[in-house]
């Protein structure tokens, strides 16, 4: 089975979000990301979400432009492949504002690139604490490929709960 969209190469999964409540994410940082991404060699598996916004989600397209991609914006027709880009992902990219990305990322075994894209507290600790336990890098310039286990909550929980007799 090939690539979703036919993306040959290793393929970059790149999810973005929004840069902060009530904004979309600003296009011009949209179409960085997504050239950053494109910088990594490959292909890019680009997805944007609700709050992104359609300029972003353009901006994008246009960024990726000549690159081997494939990109669903959010209302696109079909599918979504949000979950087969993650499980097809040789490295995630993932803007830093939306926890949910970024926990479903931790689930798979792909490096994880954490755009920094807003400047609140609760977000800028958690990835520090993902950067500390190893699980996260920041997406740079100089970010680069680096070995990590996936995370599995679920069974780390289902283990406290069995150990403290609870079940």
């Amino acid at each position: 089975m090939g690539r979703p969209g036919g993306a040959a190469g290793a393929a970059r999964g790149a999810a973005a979000g929004r840069r902060g409540a009530g904004e979309g994410l600003e296009p011009a940082l949209a179409a960085g990301l997504a050239r950053q991404a494109a910088g990594l060699g490959g292909s890019v598996l680009a997805t944007t979400s609700r709050r992104s916004g359609t300029a972003a989600t353009l901006a994008v397209a246009a960024a990726l432009a000549g690159t081997p991609h494939r990109l669903h914006g959010w209302g696109s027709t079909g599918p979504n492949p949000y979950a087969g880009f993650l499980a097809w992902a040789d490295i995630i990219v993932a803007t830093g504002d939306s926890v949910s990305m970024l926990s479903e990322a931790l689930a798979t075994a792909a490096p994880l690139l954490i755009a920094e894209t807003t400047e609140a507290p609760r977000h800028r600790r958690l990835w520090r604490s993902l950067y500390e336990a190893g699980q996260a890098h920041p997406f740079t310039p100089e970010a680069a490929p680096f070995a990590r286990a996936p995370l599995d909550e679920v069974a780390r929980v289902a283990a406290t709960i069995r150990l403290r007799g609870w079940l």
